[in-house]
C-alpha cells in the first residue's frame, strides 16, 4: 500500500512538473540543490540542539534493523537527530525557494513548450520528490522499533528510496553516518 502511495505521489509530481514547464521546474530543482548545500553546512549544530527536544525510541533487545545494518544500533540516535536536523533545514530553505518561485509566474515562461522540455521538467519534479521522500524514509529507517522496520522493509519503493537510490543514498550515508559517528 505504501509503495502504491509513493508511486501515485511520483506520478502526480511528474504531472505537476510537466505542466509547470522547464524554466520554473529547473528553478525548483536548482533550489533543491541549494537547499541540500545549506542543510549540509548547518545540520550538525542543529542536531545537537534538537536532541533535547525531539524524542527518540531507545533500542530494545532483539530489534532487527532492516536498514543501516552497518551502524551500531546504539549510535542510530545520532543518525536520527542528524537526519531530522538535515531534513528540517532542507525543508525550510526549500520552502523559501518555493515561495520565491511563485514570483517567476509573473515572467513569460512559455518559450520552451516543446514536449521534450515538458518531459524533462516532469523528470526533474520526480527527482526532487524522490529526494525528499528518500530523506523522510531514511529518517524513519533509523527508528529501532520492530513495527517501523517491518513496515518499511516490506515495501519495494521504500527500500529503493532508502537503500538503492545511488546519489541520494550515498549522500545520506556520508552526511548522516560518516560525518556524525
Amino acid at each position: 500500500m505504501v509503495s502504491l502511495l509513493i508511486f501515485l505521489i511520483l506520478l502526480w509530481l511528474f504531472y505537476i512538473g510537466y505542466s509547470r514547464g522547464i524554466l520554473l521546474q529547473s528553478f525548483y530543482f536548482i533550489g533543491a540543490l541549494v537547499s541540500l548545500f545549506v542543510a549540509k553546512n548547518h545540520y550538525q549544530s542543529l542536531a545537537q540542539k534538537i536532541a533535547l527536544w525531539v524524542p527518540y525510541s531507545n533500542p530494545v533487545e532483539g530489534t532487527k534493523m532492516a536498514f543501516f545494518k552497518d551502524v551500531n544500533v546504539f549510535d542510530l540516535g545520532k543518525v536520527y537527530y542528524a537526519g531530522i536536523a538535515f531534513l528540517a533545514i532542507f525543508l525550510v530553505v526549500y520552502g523559501i525557494i518555493r515561495l520565491i518561485g511563485v514570483f517567476i509566474h509573473f515572467f513569460p515562461t512559455d518559450y520552451f513548450t516543446d514536449i521534450k522540455f515538458q518531459i524533462i521538467s516532469g523528470v526533474l519534479a520526480v527527482l526532487v520528490g524522490m529526494m525528499v521522500l528518500g530523506m523522510i524514509f531514511s529518517v524513519l529507517a533509523t527508528i529501532p522499533m520492530s513495527v517501523v522496520q517491518e513496515q518499511l522493509s516490506h515495501h519495494f519503493l521504500v527500500k529503493l528510496l532508502v537503500a538503492h537510490c545511488p546519489p541520494m543514498t550515498s549522500l545520506i550515508h556520508y552526511l548522516w553516518i560518516d560525518q556524525v559517528i
